[in-house]
């Protein structure tokens, strides 16, 4: 079982590396700025901040989560926890993509992808939460 749990970890970090990697080309394969031809340079910049900083930061989370997996499957509580906001991101997504759909046909591609990306990532969880080892509080 905790093999076939790798995989779908693996799956998720990677899948999650992909998308921050390819976020940073997002801007300019998609022509954003052409949908705001008179905004103040300002409104540029923030968007390319934001995008870098979303972009990085998953990209690096997933990479790092590929790094330590060894100490998040060996129990590493600490771990457990950053993973299950790592899930709950990817949960959020989804529903953020229901509440506000995407105004063109990629809204049921959207939807598709992020509900796989999520269950990638959610069974890891299920299998962490099934293996919470209580810890006895030692003795002086």
């Amino acid at each position: 079982m905790k093999k076939i749990v790798m995989v779908f970890f693996n799956a998720a970090c990677m899948i999650s590396s992909l998308v921050g990697i390819l976020h940073f080309f997002a801007p300019y394969s998609f022509k954003w700025y052409s949908y705001i031809p008179d905004a103040p340079i300002e409104i540029y910049h923030s968007i390319n901040y934001i995008n870098f900083c979303f972009s990085f930061l998953l990209a690096g989370v997933s990479l790092l989560f590929l790094i330590v997996q060894n100490k998040l499957f060996d129990g590493s509580r600490e771990l457990k926890i950053f993973y299950a906001f790592f899930s709950l991101i990817w949960f959020s997504r989804i529903i953020i993509q229901l509440i506000w759909p995407w105004p063109s046909d990629l809204q049921l591609w959207l939807v598709v992808a992020f509900s796989m990306e999520f269950i990638f990532t959610l069974i890891p969880m299920i299998y962490f939460l099934i293996n919470i080892e209580t810890k006895k509080p030692l003795k002086r």
